[in-house]
């Protein structure tokens, strides 16, 4: 399975429209594609937040828990309130108790 094959599974949701952008920045992160799907499975559509969230020691398996925490006034995961911009990622650490 590649990467190209994650993101097409997900459809418009994974590419905003433009499957060919999207599949090259998720390229660019060095994730694996089992990897881009855990990320798009926790909600994650932003490969730049996916990264960002790796990076500070966040697994898509934790960014998946559903919260009401950071801007917006709703509820969704933190991968997706992190991708969407309603959660910085040092919020996320300290909600999900990464240290």
């Amino acid at each position: 399975m590649t990467i190209r094959d994650v993101v097409e599974r997900h459809g418009e949701f994974a590419h905003g429209g433009d499957p060919e952008n999207s599949v090259e920045a998720w390229e660019e992160t060095g994730l694996s594609a089992a990897e881009v799907g855990e990320w798009l499975a926790a909600r994650c559509f932003d490969p730049g937040a996916a990264e960002d969230m790796a990076d500070a020691g966040i697994s898509a398996e934790i960014a998946a828990m559903h919260t009401s925490a950071g801007s917006g006034g709703y509820s969704d995961t933190v991968a997706f309130k992190v991708a969407a911009g309603d959660l910085e990622v040092e919020e996320a650490r300290q909600l999900l108790g990464v240290s």
